[in-house]
């Protein structure tokens, strides 16, 4: 069966579901549904309300969403289209598990159940994977936004899956997947929309795609999209904080944008009636100028900037996978590649001229002292991916399944980051840093005196290059009609090896005494296992009760030489791992009208890695990786999915969770971790709520349709320092959010939407930044305080598709 047919499966071809009396009494407690569906008479239970299907590939098998024993959350294309989601942001906030961090459109970070210690540790792997169709594309700080054109669907799986998904899948795993081309027929759509921003520019997407077979076996499908977001928040006249100039070269209405454009290609080719090949390239470039930002102290969507800022992102992602049916299991190889250019650069003046004012007053910080001028911050960065799976999966009825395979993953990558001051060379810090270089490093052969002349006071050159080798199985059993037991392990082997250059200004090493240019490398190997253990019973047709233990990782790695010669932190750290209790419900009632799956879990996370920063004394450059202790976090979550009527939907979701650490660390910044601290990035609370109503044949003219959505989240801290000290400051407030939507479908399958975003115009802060507040009290300027990005103000739109 194909995936495209897979997706098509509707409940009416599964066994119906009889209603026990425990169940009232538990649905009760939960929701007021149960009280609208006992109202349904008995004899209305084949009036085609039941609750379609959801076929998803979280095990690697193709399996209902209500048969798989974990917690699992996934949106089909209809349920994408209905949100109107074309980015991350827009379908994480219906995700009970999952919080993210946004500072800028593409550029995210993603939380499951509240595991984290912050959302800017560029230098720690993320605990949470990102996939697009088979291969992980997973990124710290900036993970990967697929635009959602032509996706099948998004599979969030909470909780560790480190025997199927590997490194990073440690706190949960996010998959977009794809459509596939399908040689059954041709099909086509074209999708358009157009928006209005209350106070801002108008924003315009354009997307479609086409399935085409050429032969009985060969077809060909294509998507290609373009988008473009106007901006709302303003770049107001100001002056700098020393107060030497200000910014009426660079003021701006309206001045953050945000365009994105893309395609994908993808060819399907069934070679015989056993075997199969897909191949497929994925392109997509974003850019985003301006910024998203808003000071509190000038009002919101108002910022004072002095460079016009800007964020390139721009990534293509090439793969094949080859599938054969061998009688006994199914084989399936998949080898992808991808390739990924970032380039930004940001204002930096704040910190160009605190730094002037904190250290450069001092001679022996003369470094510091360029003379309040002003500066950006740049950075320059490149991923390259291979990877290769393969895997052997079992078929037919027997009560012995099982899976293997062998995964292969090379992943380069390289920035050269720094500090860019356009007058650099007019300022003390380079008389300073040629007075340095001369006394300092004269009989050195890697550095030339005078210093070659340069605007960037401050380098650092990273690459890192990780080489993952693993072998992973699974096999189940059924020990009789009703319970299933399930076993895997993922054993895994990685080489990581990195090169680590500081300069400071570039040309200058630090002034360490060392010989030595700045430039540092490490390298380590490292060995371990992941398991899994489930339980499954089937209580009968209506309800499934499942345990599960799991285990993620995340891949260790080294600090510098330099730093570990302090031995303050070590030369090598080891991978963290995280294991996961859950207990849980999967459930159908009323004929399949209503789904409730309630999953309980308790996490201990161990070895924690924490990114330790903080100068001590006079080594004020140290930094490094450190494994730390443990935390824990337990929680609940409760998804449903209700017809109540005819044309009425309900669907919702709840999150409970006390993320904490539960054990007392220091680092070297002096902070310390105690027994309780909650950890950042960690909502207690989360809840998503829609309500959907249709009139069918709507006088004549289609299905008229009408949908409600809210979701809110609670406080969280911003970062593990603000969460150390419980900074009120740190602490990003609680949101609601609520969009609208008013649509007509034809007959023929066009559709016309009426759209309303952020219905009412709610403040919600995407991203807190409290760390430039002790930067702008240094001048008493009461800007630059608590800067936070907001969601857009409310929009209103309208969109169309047309259907071929």
């Amino acid at each position: 069966m194909s995936a495209s047919e897979l997706d098509r499966v509707r409940p009416s071809d599964q066994p119906t579901f009889r209603l026990k009396p425990l169940a009232i009494a538990i649905m009760a407690v939960h929701s007021p549904l149960v009280v609208l569906a006992q109202e349904e008479s008995e004899e209305d239970e084949t009036d085609g309300r039941a609750i379609e299907e959801i076929i998803v590939t979280a095990t690697k098998r193709a399996e209902n969403l209500q048969d798989v024993a974990q917690s699992i959350t996934a949106f089909s294309t209809d349920d994408l289209e209905r949100m109107g989601a074309r980015d991350m942001k827009e379908y994480t906030d219906a995700l009970p598990s999952v919080a993210l961090v946004n500072s800028v459109p593409g550029r995210n970070s993603v939380v499951f159940r509240g595991v984290s210690t912050g959302s800017s540790e560029y230098r720690t792997d993320s605990m949470t994977a990102v996939y697009l169709d088979e291969q992980p594309l997973t990124t710290n700080s900036q993970q990967v936004d697929p635009w959602l054109v032509d996706i099948q669907r998004v599979e969030a799986l909470p909780g560790p899956q480190g025997t199927l998904f590997g490194s990073s899948s440690q706190s949960g795993t996010l998959r977009v997947i794809t459509n596939k081309p399908d040689p059954s027929g041709f099909g086509a759509q074209i999708d358009g929309s157009i928006y209005s921003t209350r106070g801002g520019e108008p924003s315009y997407d354009v997307s479609g795609h086409l399935n085409v077979p050429l032969a009985d076996r060969l077809a060909v499908r294509i998507a290609a999209f373009s988008s473009h977001e106007g901006g709302y928040v303003d770049n107001v006249l100001g002056s700098d904080l020393a107060g030497t100039r200000n910014n009426a070269d660079v003021v701006e209405d309206d001045f953050n944008e945000y365009e994105v454009s893309g395609g994908r290609v993808a060819a399907s080719w069934e070679l015989s009636d056993r075997w199969s090949v897909l191949a497929g390239v994925i392109v997509q470039n974003s850019t985003a100028t301006g910024s998203w930002e808003s000071d509190p102290a000038l009002g919101d969507f108002k910022i004072v900037k002095f460079f016009d800022e800007f964020r390139d992102d721009d990534w293509q992602q090439t793969a094949m996978t080859l599938t054969g049916d061998l009688d006994f299991a199914e084989f399936s190889a998949t080898t992808a590649f991808f390739d990924r250019d970032i380039a930004y650069e940001w204002d930096n003046h704040v910190y160009e001229q605190y730094k002037d004012a904190y250290w450069g007053v001092y001679s022996g910080y003369n470094l510091y002292n360029s003379e309040y001028t002003f500066g950006t911050i740049f950075n320059d960065q490149q991923q390259e991916r291979f990877s290769q799976e393969v895997r052997l999966t079992s078929t037919g009825a027997s009560r012995f399944q099982w899976m293997v395979g062998g995964f292969y993953e090379d992943v380069d990558d390289e920035w050269f980051y720094g500090a860019q001051n356009p007058s650099y060379t007019d300022t003390i810090a380079w008389e300073a840093a040629n007075y340095y270089a001369y006394n300092y490093y004269a009989n050195y052969d890697f550095l030339d005196y005078p210093l070659a002349p340069t605007d960037i006071g401050f380098s650092n050159h990273f690459v890192r290059a990780v080489e993952q080798r693993a072998v992973f199985g699974e096999m189940s059993y059924d020990l009789s009609d009703r319970l299933t037991a399930t076993m895997g392990v993922r054993s895994f082997e990685y080489d990581r090896n990195e090169f680590d250059q500081y300069q400071f200004p570039l040309g200058l090493p630090p002034l360490s005494g060392l010989d030595s240019d700045g430039a540092y490398g490490s390298s380590g190997v490292e060995r371990d296992t992941a398991l899994k253990l489930s339980a499954q019973y089937v209580v009968d047709d209506d309800r499934m009760v499942y345990f599960l233990f799991s285990q993620g990782f995340r891949l260790g790695g080294s600090n510098s030489q330099r730093a570990a010669a302090t031995g303050l932190v070590p030369l090598n750290y080891g991978s963290d791992k995280l294991n996961n209790f859950e207990g849980g419900l999967k459930s159908e009632w009323f004929d399949n009208r209503l789904q409730l799956n309630i999953s309980a879990f308790y996490m201990v996370w161990e070895d924690i890695q924490i990114n330790n920063d903080g100068g001590v004394e006079d080594k004020w450059w140290l930094r490094g990786m450190i494994n730390g202790d443990t935390a824990r976090t337990l929680g609940l979550e409760v998804n449903w999915d209700a017809s109540l009527t005819d044309g009425l939907r309900f669907e919702g979701s709840l999150f409970f969770a006390d993320p904490e650490f539960n054990s007392e660390f220091a680092l070297l910044s002096g902070e310390t971790i105690s027994d309780g601290t909650t950890m950042p990035i960690s909502p207690e609370f989360k809840y998503y709520f829609a309500v959907e109503y249709t009139f069918w044949n709507w006088r004549d003219l289609g299905d008229l349709w009408v949908r409600y959505d809210t979701s809110h989240q609670s406080e969280v801290y911003n970062g593990l320092s603000s969460a150390i000290a419980e900074d009120p400051e740190g602490l990003q407030p609680s949101w609601t959010m609520s969009n609208l939507q008013l649509g007509l479908e034809l007959p023929n399958g066009a559709q016309v939407t009426f759209v309303v975003n952020n219905l009412w115009d709610e403040r919600t802060i995407n991203y807190l930044d409290n760390g430039s507040n002790s930067a702008a009290a240094q001048f008493n300027d009461p800007r630059y305080h608590n800067v936070r990005s907001y969601v857009a103000p409310r929009s209103v739109g309208i969109s169309g598709t047309i259907r071929f």
